[in-house]
Order: structure tokens, then sequence, then C-alpha cells
């Protein structure tokens, strides 16, 4: 079974998270940055794969991000609604496991 371990700690913005994904799941060139995109790639995924995450706890998704200084809450928002489409993602495809 293939392994990816999301690691969100070097994402500053969204063409960073969606540059960072495209490689991480060897996504095509056409590939479409944003969430229904996502969704449709990791459902049509044919190969079992185990997805993980770095973080511990979906609540605390960006923490690790951040570190020290402020928090930029739109992107902690929208790397939670990224994990979610992933989790979903994985209920509809029965090759992926979280």
């Amino acid at each position: 079974m293939k392994t990816i371990t999301l690691d969100f700690t070097d994402i500053s913005d969204r063409r960073d998270l969606y540059a960072y994904l495209k490689e991480r799941f060897g996504l095509p060139d056409f590939y479409g940055s944003n969430l229904d995109a996502l969704y449709d790639a990791l459902t049509a995924v044919m190969e079992d794969t185990r997805i993980e995450f770095a973080e511990d706890d979906a609540d605390t998704c960006c923490e690790a991000v951040w570190g020290i200084g402020p928090v930029n809450e739109e992107l902690d928002r929208y790397l939670k609604q990224v994990r979610r489409v992933i989790e979903d993602a994985a209920e509809e495809n029965g090759h992926l496991y979280i």
C-alpha cells in the first residue's frame, strides 16, 4: 500500500498548498487548484493509498504551520477545509485510507 504523509508546515498560501498537493498525490498538469478538483482527483485514485497527516488533530491543523507569530486565520480555515475534503474523498473511495 502506498502511504502519503501530508505536512503543511511550509505552506504559506493557497498556491503553495496546491503545488504541494499536486506533487504529493502525483496529480496531472491539468489538475484545477480548488477543493472540487481535489475531491474529484482523490475519488478517482485506483491504488490503495494511506493518507497520513503530520498534525495529530484536525482542530489544530495549522498550529504546527505557524508556530511563533500571528496565525493566518484564513489559511488555517482553508487547510481545515482541505483536510475535510480529503477525509470525505476517503469515505467515498475504497482505495483511500486515513
